[in-house]
């Protein structure tokens, strides 16, 4: 058991900062699925390749984890999606909130979750959907 401790530690850190970069920049939007996953069998080759001297099939999956990261970065924070409402529909005491999303989808870097922006422009409610993954604003009906 002691011999996972090291690669469980590095994984565990680089979880932890990722869990807190999707919380604190894109308020947690972020889909990690594939980054969990790769950083769960992080553990495991961490143990058996590094002790066995095998570096190269190593060195594969640190390679395999920076393009899963880089699929998982949404196009938007939440601060520019937000400042994008703003300045495309110029709204008023905007309040937002995440909200599921419904697809059914095979793919492990799509977005589960969206903002929802409602605010007021003149006498109008109006809400408004931001997809960050693709930077889509898309009017919404949604009752919530």
């Amino acid at each position: 058991m002691k011999d996972y401790l090291p690669g469980a530690f590095i994984s565990l850190l680089l979880f932890f900062v990722l869990m807190y970069v999707d919380q604190t920049v894109y308020r947690n939007v972020m889909p990690l699925n594939a980054i969990i996953m790769l950083l769960a069998l992080h553990v495991i080759f961490f143990k058996y390749l590094l002790t066995e001297k095998r570096i190269l099939p190593y060195i594969l999956l640190l390679i395999l984890l920076v393009p899963a990261v880089y699929f998982s970065l949404p196009a938007l924070t939440y601060d520019e999606a937000e400042q994008k409402v703003l300045s495309s529909y110029n709204l008023a005491e905007v309040d937002s909130m995440l909200v599921p999303l419904d697809k059914n989808s095979w793919n492990p870097f799509t977005a589960r979750s969206a903002h929802l922006f409602t605010g007021k422009s003149g006498s109008e409610e109006i809400t408004l959907l931001v997809n960050t993954m693709t930077g889509e604003i898309l009017p919404s009906t949604l009752p919530y």
